[in-house]
This record gives structure tokens, C-alpha cells and sequence, in this order.
């Protein structure tokens, strides 16, 4: 069965990244904001515990949460954690889109703002610098545009951390949405998902997730042809060697693997460093080397590298 899932922050909500409060790191900073979408291994991470919730194989107890039937489990989320390279088995979940925003029944993906301009021989006529290009929402289905400021309202918190001196201290900005704007993806499962209460992103924020079956897909188009991402993406050849030209941004990804000390599971974070070309980059002219790159099953399976190009 294929879904459409929707889900309404009931309250500001903080997607972490690498990003985060502690000592003066490279990876760490005392004026933190929030992603404006989740990873896909977080909605990935949040329908399989829903999926075990909803069959009444998670339990909560004093130590956590706890999976007593773990054959069934097994059966229903598959025995697999997210990899880049091996095989995956999550069960009866099949495949997850892209995150993209709805207003009612409009949906809107991310996209470098292009079309405002005129690419020639390797220059944008009419761009602007004074304009954030990449400040752009596209609706697919009724081709409106809209930037960040529609859609997104920052909730900024100052503070100090407990237990630390002065430089503990912090700015952070958190998100709510505007104007009946939700988040959604579409989703492949053998499995009758129900309404819920979900909470998702770093502090466990809650949202009130909707369901409703639908055949729909994200069908955007480029008119001009240009290759454009739909999600988060994984490339790992260099895109000046193999396109025209490039409008992109940079995204750190990490994600949990599963650890034991002392017969205790403990997460930590992977020990590699990734970076993802950010959904809504835009390249010009790919070679069939760039194109055959982005397609990754094992990525493409969570909704990571799926892209779309278009006619000229």
C-alpha cells in the first residue's frame, strides 16, 4: 500500500545536526538553528518504531523502551540498521520519498531559484546577488513560488546550559509553520499505518501524523531539462568534472550505529564524516557518469539521492 503521510509540529521543533552545544570545537557553537527539514533516517527511525508501536510489540519500562517478541519485530521492521553499502531489509516498510512541505492538498519541494534567470554559455543572466537563490519553494502543483519567511517562523531561545560557567550560555532557533503548512513524504508499506502522535528531531518534539492512501508521486519537471534534487543526495565524484554548470549547497549528514559495552546497546555517532549536496541543488548538462553516481539504490531506498531532469 502506498501512503501519504503528513505531519503538524504541535510545538517549535529543533532538527540537530553536526552542529551542537558544547565545548569550542569545529563541531560545536553557541548560536544553534535547526534545520528546516528532518534527515530521512529520522522519518526512517520514526515509522519503524511506530510500526512496532502500532503492533503492540514496544513497550515501555523503567529502563526504556523494550522489544520483548524480537522475531516478530524482525519480521515487521526488518533486523537491518540504514547503511550506504549493504543490502537493507526493512520489513514490510518498501521505500520513503523525499520530505517535502503541503498546504492542503499543494505541495512544495525545495529548488535553487533558476528560473528567475537565463543561463547562457556558463553565466546567469539577470541573477542577482543581493537575493538569496537558494531561498526558494516551488509548488508542484500549481507552479507558485514562495521563500523561507512564508513558511517557516524562527522561535529564538536564550539560556545557559546547567552546571557550566559563562560559556554556557546560548542562542537557539527553533521553527514552527505558517499558514496550515505541514511536513510529508510518501511512503510503501505492507502494513495499515495508522493516525498518531509522533515525536521526531532532537528534543523530541511532538507532531500529529495523518495518513491517507494515495497513488500519487512527486512528479516535478524541469522545463528547461536541468537535473535537479529532490532530496538530500550522496555524490562522490567531483561535480566540476561532470556537468556545465552548478548551482549546489552542502549538508553534514551522520547518522547512529549500534554499540555494546558491558552487554548494554549504546549509540554513537558513525566515525566518518559525510556531506550531502542539499535537496533542491541544481546542475545543468549532467554527464551519464554524474546521473549513474546519484543513483544509489540503498540511499534512493530511504528517499536520500532521487532526483528529476525534465525535457528540454
Amino acid at each position: 500500500m502506498r501512503y501519504l503521510v503528513t505531519l503538524k509540529p504541535l510545538k517549535p521543533f529543533f532538527f540537530g545536526g553536526d552542529i551542537t552545544f558544547g565545548e569550542l570545537t569545529k563541531n560545536s557553537n553557541y548560536l544553534v538553528h535547526s534545520r528546516l527539514f528532518p534527515q530521512q533516517t529520522a522519518i526512517l527511525g520514526m515509522i519503524r518504531k511506530e510500526i512496532l508501536i502500532q503492533s503492540k510489540l514496544l513497550t515501555t519500562k523503567r529502563q526504556g523502551e523494550w522489544v520483548d517478541d524480537k522475531s516478530s519485530a524482525t519480521k515487521l521492521v526488518g533486523d537491518t540498521k540504514f547503511s550506504f553499502n549493504q543490502e537493507q531489509n526493512f520489513g514490510v516498510l518498501k521505500s520513503i520519498s523525499p520530505i517535502f512541505l503541503i498546504q492542503n492538498s499543494n505541495r512544495f519541494i525545495k529548488k535553487v531559484d533558476i528560473d528567475s534567470c537565463t543561463y547562457q554559455k556558463g553565466l546567469l543572466k539577470g541573477y542577482d546577488p543581493k537575493k538569496d537563490i537558494y531561498d526558494n519553494y516551488i509548488s508542484i502543483d500549481t507552479k507558485q513560488t514562495k521563500n523561507m519567511s512564508d513558511i517557516f517562523i524562527p522561535i529564538e531561545q536564550i539560556g545557559i546550559k546547567k552546571n557550566s560557567d559563562k560559556k554556557g550560555y546560548f542562542k537557539k532557533t527553533s521553527y514552527l509553520l505558517k499558514d496550515d503548512f505541514q511536513f510529508a513524504f510518501y511512503i510503501e508499506l505492507d502494513f495499515e499505518l495508522q493516525k498518531s502522535f509522533i515525536t521526531l528531531g532532537a528534543e523530541q518534539s511532538m507532531f500529529k501524523m495523518d495518513i491517507q492512501k494515495s497513488n500519487q508521486e512527486l512528479d516535478y519537471y524541469d522545463k528547461n531539462g536541468y537535473l535537479t534534487l529532490l532530496s538530500d543526495s550522496y555524490i562522490d565524484i567531483p561535480i566540476r568534472d561532470n556537468c556545465e554548470f552548478a548551482i549546489t549547497s552542502e549538508i553534514s549528514f551522520s547518522f547512529l550505529v549500534n554499540k555494546f559495552k558491558d552487554n548494554e546497546k549504546v549509540f554513537k555517532k558513525h566515525n566518518k564524516e559525510y556531506f550531502f549536496y542539499e535537496k533542491g541543488s541544481v546542475f545543468i548538462n549532467p554527464t551519464p557518469q554524474l546521473i549513474e553516481n546519484i543513483n544509489k539504490p540503498n540511499l534512493q531506498k530511504i528517499g536520500y539521492n532521487i532526483f528529476t531532469q525534465g525535457e528540454k
